[in-house]
């Protein structure tokens, strides 16, 4: 196992499935005790934990429902009566309702702003106190390139991206990093298969990448401090290239050669950051 996140306790909320469970997997990897935050007990566990467990890690599994403020200042609250500090919050979890703007149930609409807007504001909020105390953490929220986009899912991408901003500028001063991170194109997960009809995957199955460059982009995110990167929005190839050990880039955009074109890191150079 390596350590670049020896010591680290990281936090993961829709870390049961997914992104968020390729991230655990990757941060236990990295010597960091991980908290799988899923919706039901069920969710939250044994499957990623047990995982993490056999490959020689340390995780355990906390009950949390990001769209319910009062069930994310319990899991904040359990983590810290058994472990007593949170260094790192990824906050995973997400909803994606069908339908477009004209189309979408008002129920859908209002699930999804709960989870992908509001959930990521009281997670961020409940673990502060215990940043603040401890001098320091990160924070990494999760955009997407649909929020670039008309949608109402990217809406809520968007809402992200900028509280963020937000956040990064107010808690850049506690020793506290806030960045958002995202994919340059799909990843292969169960959300993302299940939301999309087969006919129109089929026409992208070619565009989607593996998991192996975003988590390694999370690990690099996952290192940083107010110091040296905070209020960015940046994608799994501006941060290997941005961070990533010389050789990296290019090893990725190998993996990624359907979906990385020539320019996916040239947004910044090098030292750019922070």
């Amino acid at each position: 196992m390596a350590e670049r996140l020896a010591g680290k306790v990281a936090v993961i909320t829709g870390a049961s499935r997914g992104l968020g469970q390729y991230c655990a997997l990757g941060y236990a990897a990295e010597g960091a005790t991980v908290i799988v935050a899923a919706r039901s007990s069920q969710e939250a566990g044994p499957g990623t934990v047990e995982m993490i467990r056999q490959a020689g890690g340390n995780a355990f599994a906390v009950s949390c429902d990001v769209g319910d403020p009062a069930s994310i200042t319990g899991m904040v609250g359990t983590v810290l009566d058994r472990v007593g500090r949170i260094d790192l919050l990824m906050t995973n979890a997400a909803y994606f309702a069908p339908g477009t703007l004209s189309t979408i149930d008002m129920a859908d609409w209002d699930r999804q702003f709960r989870v992908n807007v509001d959930g990521v504001f009281h997670a961020i909020r409940a673990v502060l106190p215990a940043m603040n105390a401890q001098g320091g953490g990160n924070i990494i929220t999760v955009s997407s390139v649909a929020a670039q986009k008309a949608s109402h899912y990217g809406l809520t991408k968007r809402a992200v991206v900028g509280m963020t901003l937000g956040f990064a500028a107010e808690q850049r001063q506690n020793g506290i990093a806030v960045n958002a991170l995202r994919p340059v194109a799909a990843i292969r997960t169960p959300g993302w298969l299940a939301s999309r009809d087969p006919a129109v995957l089929k026409t992208r199955e070619h565009r989607v990448s593996p998991p192996d460059s975003y988590v390694e982009a999370a690990i690099l995110l996952g290192m940083r401090t107010a110091d040296t990167c905070t209020g960015r929005e940046l994608s799994d190839a501006e941060v290997i290239r941005l961070f990533g050990k010389p050789g990296d880039y290019e090893r990725f955009k190998t993996m990624n050669a359907q979906v990385w074109g020539d320019d996916a890191a040239t947004r910044l150079a090098p030292g750019a950051c922070g």
